[in-house]
């Protein structure tokens, strides 16, 4: 689908992609655009696949090289149920992983963050399921307790937002949570700073760009995958990614 030039040297690209809610769109929905169609879901899967994409862990796809190929990882931030019903039979079936990002305090129960706004109620997957996600390979990262807009916090409250989330989700499930996801994207400088303090190793932003665009791991570039990301227009999304990138070496 597409390979930088630099010089004469061709250069593959690396790429991080966001999902919310695997679903038919609800009008009643705020935000409906967030919405993906199962069977686009697929789609999209098959579309990268056939374009030559290899799908990869976030890990692997920030800090590990792509070998010449053209490689993705998959996010999906809120962990909403419709991700574990819809799109995690769909990505074992394909021996796709895919990093998770649970917004802890709402383990179990609803989007307590977007009801707060007057949208629709969505379930969020409970532990166990969240659980046997990570027992079949996939990453647990945090999207903090609340799913507030971090910038605005004061300093102990965003401490909070992000340790005791990291700390929480670890006891809960025994494993190293290392990835987080901004709430809305929304961080600046302290925000970075926070969570290099609690020790995440990287984090995810809603900024659209390819991995070799990030400023720091703190910074990783993601692109939105909407409810009309048809093959041709998911394409073209990408193809917007990879003209925004400025190669930047990424750092720690």
């Amino acid at each position: 689908m597409t390979t930088r030039e630099t010089g004469t040297v061709r250069t593959a690209t690396s790429i991080i992609l966001l999902y919310h809610r695997i679903g038919m769109p609800r009008p009643s929905s705020l935000v409906w655009g967030q919405y993906v169609a199962p069977p686009l879901f697929r789609s999209q899967l098959g579309c990268l696949a056939a374009e030559g994409w290899e799908g990869i862990s976030l890990e692997r796809a920030i800090t590990g090289p792509s070998d010449g190929r053209n490689t993705f990882a998959l996010t999906f931030d809120d962990a909403y149920l419709s991700v574990y019903e819809h799109a995690f039979p769909v990505l074992v079936e394909r021996g796709l992983t895919a990093t998770l990002y649970v917004v802890v305090d709402s383990v179990g129960t609803v989007n307590q963050w977007d009801c707060q706004r007057g949208d629709c109620v969505e379930r969020i997957m409970t532990l166990g399921q969240i659980r046997e996600m990570a027992d079949r390979g996939f990453e647990i990262g945090s999207h903090t307790l609340s799913h507030p807009h971090l910038t605005g916090l004061d300093d102990d409250r965003l401490r909070r937002e992000l340790v005791d989330s990291k700390h929480r989700l670890e006891d809960l499930l025994g494993r190293e949570v290392s990835s987080l996801s901004y709430p809305y994207g929304d961080h600046d400088q302290r925000v970075i700073e926070a969570a290099r303090a609690a020790g995440y190793r990287n984090a995810v932003s809603t900024v659209l760009g390819t991995v070799a665009a990030a400023r720091s791991t703190y910074e990783i570039p993601r692109i939105n995958v909407r409810w009309n990301a048809i093959g041709p227009l998911l394409k073209r999304k990408i193809r917007r990614a990879v003209r925004k990138t400025m190669v930047v070496p990424c750092q720690p």
